[in-house]
């Protein structure tokens, strides 16, 4: 087997252009900070109540749409290996509004709730 890596011969060594030295690179910085602190030692009753009200808020859409959008692909992909048309799409995809609907009014209740503590 002969080496496929190409060397030089030493009339041609010559021409090769030569490489100048890596130059050494400094190092890192150290970088030190501290985290800034809110006023208070913790976050106010209030301001948690009200952060879990707009996480629980933003949750709805995906509530109400994953159900809708998994159930419609599992029933593609049983139509498609079981040889049905559109039954399994249309079934799932039906189960899958009903199942975020429902995922949905829970959702709305639990926002009402923390609206409802003082």
């Amino acid at each position: 087997m002969t080496d496929s890596r190409w060397t030089p011969s030493p009339d041609e060594e010559e021409r090769v252009p030569k490489l100048p030295p890596m130059p050494e690179l400094p190092e890192p910085p150290k970088v030190e900070f501290e985290r800034p602190q809110l006023p208070g030692a913790a976050p106010s009753p209030a301001f948690q109540r009200n952060t879990r009200a707009i996480s629980l808020a933003f949750s709805i859409g995906f509530s109400l749409a994953g159900p809708v959008i998994l159930g419609a692909l599992f029933g593609y992909w049983l139509d498609g290996r079981f040889g049905t048309s559109p039954t399994w799409t249309m079934i799932l995809t039906l189960l899958g509004m009903v199942a975020g609907l429902i995922q949905m009014i829970r959702v709305v209740n639990k926002l009402n709730q923390l609206e409802d503590k003082p």
